[in-house]
Parts: C-alpha cells; sequence; structure tokens
C-alpha cells in the first residue's frame, strides 16, 4: 500500500472521530461536564488541557525536526499560545472543550479538504453544534459559543494550511 494513502486514510479517519465527537459532545457532554465540575477545579482542568497539548505541540516540533521541516517550527510561536495559554485564561470549562475539539477539527479539516471547504465546514459545523443543542432538552445553543468553536477550528485550519498542507 502506498504510504501517502495510508497517511491520508489515517488522517480522514481522525477527522471522522473529531467530527462525530462534536455531536456526542452536545448530546452526551452534560454527564461528563458535571462529573468534571465535581472531581476538578478550573485550574486543574486547565493544567490537564495544557499538558495534553503541549504533549501534542512537542510531538508535533520533533515530526518536523524529523522532516528537516525547521522553516515550519516557527508557526509553533503563535500555535503555542493560542491553543496551550488561552484555554487557562477561559473561565468556563465548556469553552476549554470546544476550543480543543474544535481546533482539532479544523486542523484536521484542513488537511482532508481544499482551504476553502474545510474553512466554510468548520463555520458551519460551528453554528450546526449550537443549532443542535437548542434542540436538546438539557443544553442552549449560545451565540458566544458559535464564536469560540468558529475561532477555535479556523485557527487550527490556518495553523495546518501554513504548517502542514505542503506536505499532503
Amino acid at each position: 500500500m502506498n504510504s501517502s494513502f495510508k497517511k491520508l486514510t489515517t488522517i480522514q479517519t481522525l477527522w471522522l472521530v473529531a467530527l462525530t465527537t462534536i455531536p456526542i459532545l452536545s448530546i452526551y457532554g452534560r454527564p461528563v461536564q458535571v462529573f468534571l465540575k465535581k472531581n476538578l477545579s478550573n485550574n486543574q482542568l486547565a493544567l490537564v488541557i495544557g499538558l495534553l497539548l503541549l504533549i501534542i505541540s512537542t510531538k508535533a516540533i520533533f515530526w518536523l525536526i524529523k522532516r528537516h521541516s525547521y522553516h515550519r517550527i516557527w508557526h509553533l510561536a503563535w500555535f503555542v499560545p493560542l491553543f496551550l495559554i488561552a484555554p487557562y485564561f477561559m473561565p468556563i470549562i465548556e469553552e476549554r472543550v470546544h476550543f480543543i475539539v474544535f481546533g482539532s477539527f479544523g486542523f484536521l479539516s484542513m488537511l482532508v479538504f481544499s482551504p476553502k471547504s474545510a474553512i466554510v465546514l468548520c463555520i458551519s459545523i460551528s453554528v450546526m453544534d449550537e443549532g443542535l443543542q437548542w434542540y436538546l432538552p438539557d443544553r442552549v445553543g449560545d451565540w458566544y459559543d458559535v464564536g469560540i468553536n468558529m475561532l477555535s477550528s479556523v485557527a487550527g485550519a490556518v495553523f495546518a494550511y501554513i504548517s502542514w498542507k505542503q506536505e499532503y
């Protein structure tokens, strides 16, 4: 099997996982949210999220070094503060989760689709997710969340575009 085909298939699979995670969290996320609020403070959750993103960022740096893509490492200079530090200052747990889920979705969307399609998809899914929440009995759709979803997904997509898109 061709290596690029296998790589693309893996990315497509990860994209599908990210896409299905969004409505699953909208529908079943309330019990998870209650569990997290009972067992972790906002600062503890921010630390866990930050450590996970730090691990991912470190892996990305080593991946770029392995591929001799030194010129792309500088993109991490804006990515790291945005995705590692910004969630720490978000006062609501859901915002932090939105930031990670939608940022990952945007990143993977850009790797799977054309830039225009990826951005349109990111914005559409951001709006549809909150629209779904309007119809769920224990959830509430919110324009503020639409904004966070769009910011996160578009930031992830832009990062993928300038850092990795040329690889595929």
